[in-house]
């Protein structure tokens, strides 16, 4: 459904309403879709991307 690069907003969850980039397609990290642009940068570098279920994200 969600490929990498495709531009995604966050409809359920904390952090609902924000808009990031598909950094994994969640097909390795069983079904978490990775996506990148939802925290900053220096918090993303130490944590790594958030992830998500298809279900909480919709294409922007």
């Amino acid at each position: 459904m969600f490929k990498k690069g495709d531009k995604v907003t966050v409809i359920s969850g904390d952090k609902a309403g924000k808009t990031g980039t598909v950094a994994s397609d969640g097909s390795k990290s069983g079904g978490e879709i990775a996506v990148k642009g939802i925290d900053g940068k220096v918090t993303e570098a130490v944590k790594g991307y958030r992830g998500y279920t298809a279900d909480q994200l919709r294409k922007a």
